[in-house]
């Protein structure tokens, strides 16, 4: 046969008494036949030993190039793969698994020949009553429990259901439960016959723990002859598994096919034998002194063996954990193994039938390395120069592992070594070096992200991540070097755009951000070269101007930049419009820092907004002393809050026709306990732009469903209801509906007992979320009314959507009828709209009898103001009810 030769295995592991077995018996072979083995492992690396129920599949033709044929292992690969294979016009013969549409020879152990020399064996020792323990999803497992039973028909015996008992899986655990499940039924048997190894041992330990003795108690044989079972006690008689022979059988058939000589497609049995030792019952030949020596020179070698594993892993381990400082690709860790070679190669371009790889390492022993990546395609893998150093040796074969471990999918190892059946399956070395190298690799991504990141965090901590200008740190540092530029005229704006919070909260935290880059963009583009805009935080920006000129002065600039934010945003489908306050600071002998600057232009912007939203301001001395004020105020209110120093007043809504009080509407007021009782314009705006406002509003929605149920319990006043303020801030971000709905139960208050007030500007920021909002509120089953109507921008299409109950004709209007023709005339439109739309009105500040009466002329049926009663507290308020 020719040298050149190499046959293909494949499985799903390469090492273990079963796997190794089989391998060590086919390297022996092929070396008789003057061939070499290639032997690929298809599960990934660090794959503990299991059931094999869903073969996987490789995907792509693995040094298919190099070998003849292929040997397949028990599920090793999917039947399409093989196909693929047998298609390539590469013969294959499977090991221990029939797959049904395949033509081709299978080399199995003659599972009934060993298990009918064992039931015969124990018949011989007198017994009647023989258990079978096994998993019988197992194919071989189920011949075997076949053949016990027919095994027990031929010796006219009884097939005792009760003495079958069905295990989980093959391994230990199992056979543990074996022996629970037997003790728990009274030991109805005396003889038991296990469907592996590993389930003989657990069953003889828990056997032994639990008190009965082996084979006194329960005789037990086991399936497959592995290395412990020469190491229980009593030492555990077995059937052997020929997994040697039926390694070297799969051989002689594949070469035979290579050939093209003729030969079977079906099974082809090797047999198995019964290996008898004590747990059946048979004394132990040898005498003890023999005994003890043998059996201390077998522990001896194992201990040396294992030391000697322990020690390398623990090298190559290190190694491959020092990845930051030698590159584990290189394969030099593979100097503290016995590999006579290895190469690793990294996958390319997948997408395509044979994909490239990079051998970006190799070792050999006797041979310097390779210098820079050389590729090829998957089919060619190992490279020809590494299965030739496998045929240096007729016991090393060339294994090739997946470098992969989960997610990590990285390429192929592929190694040159001896078959190693000492260790438990999934455990053998190269397996354990495949799965090291694949955490190596990935710890070398981390490490090159860490990098990136650190280059990240540079420049993030200069520039912003976001919309990708300076941020505040970059930008103080170029205002600082501004101030030191003698005779050097410059200017702060401070940039903070209107209504930011509204898009965050209903168009979500994306969009808001999307607006924020298109508003830094908007903004660069509207200034000169020289010029810095920065991102300060939030939605807020700040501009250095360097060099205040025409027509680049603070003001001028400020102006293109509300003429360059007016256009609509486009976020996410819709338009969003948004305006931006904007405060100026100029350069003067009075700043000796840049912090300095900032702040005054942040005072500026916001005396700006308080104003008028979408204007700009240019700081002056009298700006800072209303931002301590404002300071002061917001302190003085967190704890006004804290000391219950807030009241409600109640300001009586009144039928025109009847003059009898309706509803009452509830109106905060701050009781300071030096400056007396405060108005809500001396300190709302300011809880507004807090956040206090929220508390606030919680506080008066529970204390006026309160008082209002307290009145109710005087009889006639079931219908008296009480109109509340919802605030901007506190319609979109306060959780309005759990509050209404928590102070609701509190009070035992029917929700048609309470009215919303909410204004047109609030109600327009969004529409569509808005209706939403309302609709919940309605649902509950209070009233609705839009409050100051006819300053805002509603529109009548939008009020014919959202469930409005009420409109409250604003006071501008009110206090000009009788006097102002187009009053009376928009006073009129307004009544008219509300009763076509079947909504209340209710009309606002009616100080006069003139305006009382004019609005009953006009039809109006509701008014509040001074001329019926002032805002009052809750038991003065009490007497205008009847």
């Amino acid at each position: 046969m020719s040298g050149d030769l190499a046959l293909g295995v494949l499985s799903p592991f390469l090492g273990g008494w079963y796997y190794g077995g089989l391998l060590r018996g086919i390297a022996r072979s092929a070396a008789q036949e003057g061939a070499t083995v290639v032997a690929l492992q298809t599960l990934d690396a660090g794959t503990e030993q299991v059931e094999m129920r869903n073969p996987p599949d490789p995907g792509y033709p693995i040094a298919w190039e190099h070998v003849a044929g292929f040997i397949v292992i028990i599920n090793a690969v999917s039947p399409r793969y093989l196909a693929a294979v047998q298609d390539a016009g590469k013969p294959i013969v499977i090991v221990s698994h029939e797959i049904p549409g395949l033509d081709c020879p299978v080399v199995l152990p003659d599972n009934r020949t060993g298990i009918r020399e064992a039931v015969a064996h124990l018949v011989g020792h007198g017994h009647r009553r023989i258990a079978f323990a096994g998993y019988l999803g197992a194919k071989d497992v189920k011949q075997r429990y076949d053949a016990y039973r027919e095994a027990l028909v031929e010796h006219g015996l009884p097939v005792d259901p009760a003495l079958l008992f069905p295990l989980d899986d093959n391994q230990m655990s199992s056979g543990e439960a074996a022996a629970r499940a037997i003790v728990g039924a009274g030991m109805p048997a005396t003889a038991v016959i296990a469907g592996t190894d590993a389930n003989a041992i657990g069953l003889l330990e828990t056997l032994a723990a639990s008190g009965y003795r082996v084979p006194d108690d329960l005789a037990v044989v086991g399936f497959d002859d592995v290395r412990g079972a020469s190491y229980t006690l009593p030492r555990l008689t077995t059937v052997n598994h020929p997994v040697d022979g039926i390694g070297r059988k799969a051989v002689a058939t594949l070469v035979q096919r290579i050939r093209g000589e003729a030969t079977p497609t079906g099974r082809i049995f090797v047999p198995t034998s019964l290996v008898v030792r004590e747990s059946c019952g048979c004394p132990r030949r040898d005498p003890p002194e023999r005994r003890m020596e043998a059996d201390g020179r077998d522990h001896f070698r194992e201990r040396v063996h294992l030391q000697e594993t322990l020690s390398k892993q623990y090298e190559v381990s290190m190694e491959l954990l020092r990845g930051h400082e030698e590159d584990p690709r290189r394969l030099r860790w593979l100097a503290r193994t016995p590999a006579r070679a290895g190469c690793l190669g990294l996958w390319g371009d997948r997408d395509q039938p044979d994909p490239m790889l990079d051998v970006v390492g190799a070792y050999f022993r006797d041979k310097p390395p390779i210098a820079g990546p050389s590729p090829v395609p998957v089919s060619m893998f190992p490279p020809a120069d590494l299965i030739d150093a496998a045929r240096q040796s007729a016991d090393a074969m060339t294994f090739v592992v997946p470098v992969k471990v989960g997610g990590s999918d990285w390429g192929l190892l592929a190694i040159v070594d001896t078959v190693e059946t000492r260790v438990g399956t999934g455990r053998e070395p190269f397996n354990h070096w495949a799965a090291l190298l694949t955490v190596a690799l990935d710890y070398q991504i981390v490490l090159a992200t860490l990098r990136e990141q650190e280059e990240r965090l540079r420049i993030a901590a200069v520039y912003d991540h976001l919309t990708g200008l300076p941020n505040r740190t970059l930008f103080l540092d170029r205002l600082r070097h501004a101030m030191r530029q003698r005779g050097h005229d410059y200017a702060v704006l401070f940039v903070d755009l209107d209504g930011f919070k509204v898009v965050n909260d209903s168009l979500g935290h994306t969009a808001g951000d999307r607006l924020l880059i298109q508003v830094g963009n908007r903004i660069s583009n509207s200034l000169r070269e020289g010029d810095t805009a920065a991102r300060f935080g939030g939605d807020e920006f700040l501009i250095l101007l360097d060099g205040v000129t025409d027509p680049h002065t603070p003001t001028q600039v400020a102006e293109r930049l509300h003429a360059a934010l007016a256009p609509a945003f486009r976020l996410q489908g819709q338009e969003v419009v948004v305006t931006a306050s904007i405060g100026i600071t100029l350069a003067g002998a009075r700043y000796a820092e840049a912090e300095d600057l900032v702040r005054d232009a942040d005072i500026a912007m916001y005396w700006s907004k308080s104003q008028r939203k979408g204007s700009h301001a240019l700081f002056d001395v009298a700006m800072h002393t209303k931002a301590v004020s404002r300071l002061r105020i917001e302190t003085e209110l967190r704890h006004a809050i804290e000391r219950d120093e807030l009241e409600v007043h109640y300001q009586p809504i009144v039928q025109l026709v009847s003059g009898r009080t309706r509803a009452f509407e509830a109106l905060i007021r701050w009781r300071h306990p030096t400056r007396g009782l405060l108005m809500p314009d001396e300190f709302l705006a300011v809880a507004e732009e807090t956040g206090l406002v929220i508390p606030i509003g919680r506080w008066i929605l529970d204390e006026s469903c309160r008082q209002l149920a307290e009145w109710q319990r005087t009889p006639g006043r079931d219908d008296l209801r009480v109109s509340i303020n919802v605030s901007n801030r506190q319609f979109w971000q306060g959780g309005l509906i759990d509050d209404v709905d928590a102070a609701l139960r509190k009070s035992a208050l029917h929700p048609r007992n309470l009215a919303f007030e909410i204004t047109e500007g609030v109600i327009m920021t969004n529409v569509t979320l808005a209706r939403k909002m309302l609709e919940d509120l309605h649902y509950l089953g209070s009233e609705l009314h839009i409050d100051d109507f006819g300053t805002g921008y509603s529109s009548l299409e939008a009020l014919h959507r959202l469930p409005i109950d009420a409109l409250k004709i604003d006071r501008s209007f009110v206090q000009r009828l009788g006097v102002d023709a187009k009053s009376n005339a928009l006073v009129h439109t307004i009544v008219l709209m509300g009763g076509n739309l079947g909504l209340q009105l209710i009309a606002e500040s009616v100080e006069t009898e003139a305006q009382r009466d004019h609005l009953l002329r006009l039809g109006c049926a509701y008014g509040q103001g001074h001329y019926f009663s002032e805002p009052v507290p809750a038991a003065l308020a009490e007497r205008l009810i009847s």
